[in-house]
């Protein structure tokens, strides 16, 4: 993307086999991606667009979203529901699926402190939700990106690479040595926001399907 010193890549085409031994809702998750993705656009009125809307969500520090969840890393998967919700700040994020433990809460205070407590009442600590999740699932999850990147923002302390299309909206980001590919949008409160999206890094892959959106306090959730 010009004007951040950055260079854009080919998106690449990522295989799905391993998603055929997943059923029910699962399979939603793939029909969503189906659809071609926009040309990647390098002009300023683009580059302008894209930062008008990161200003735009910048600006709230109240949303929530409810997403199904898969991760593929080798010969193994798994699939959750998240609900994510945040206030003033403070992430809360309830899981049901995964762990082997029917799933939990994970909680990131303002100064970035993680703690998960799974439904069976185990606890977990950490000094970061993304040592705390790699930890307990022996996976490797970008919690403190993803706290971006499910907006379609830019992680501010990391370097990146970007594709946007001519309304402004992230097509891929490179960032934290993770490809993070978004593939469908929906306007919440004018705002175009993700509703399926694919991250990938090595072997590991985490797609992500947004079935609501709240922008702003929770007030009518």
């Amino acid at each position: 993307m010009n004007g951040h010193g950055t260079t854009r890549s080919p998106r690449r085409i990522r295989g799905a086999g391993w998603l055929a031994g997943l059923v029910g809702g699962w399979g939603l998750l793939l029909a969503g991606c189906a659809a071609p993705l926009p040309e990647a656009d390098t002009s300023p009125a683009a580059e302008a667009a894209f930062e008008e809307r990161t200003e735009q969500l910048a600006a709230l520090d109240s949303w929530r979203l409810v997403a199904r969840l898969g991760l593929a890393s080798g010969e193994e998967y798994w699939s959750a529901q998240l609900n994510w919700r945040v206030q003033e700040g403070q992430h809360v994020l309830d899981l049901s699926g995964p762990m082997g433990r029917g799933g939990g809460r994970l909680t990131l205070s303002d100064n970035g402190r993680a703690l998960l407590v799974t439904r069976s009442g185990e606890r977990f600590q950490a000094q970061d939700p993304d040592t705390l999740v790699a930890r307990v699932l022996g996976e490797s999850i970008p919690v403190s990106g993803m706290i971006y990147w499910v907006r379609g923002l830019l992680h501010p302390e990391a370097s990146y690479q970007l594709d946007i299309d001519a309304d402004g909206r992230p097509l891929e980001i490179l960032q934290s040595g993770w490809a993070i590919e978004y593939t469908e949008f929906e306007e919440i409160n004018g705002v175009p926001m993700p509703v399926a999206m694919v991250l990938e890094r090595d072997e590991v892959e985490l797609r992500a399907r947004i079935g609501r959106w709240q922008l702003g306090p929770d007030e009518t959730w």
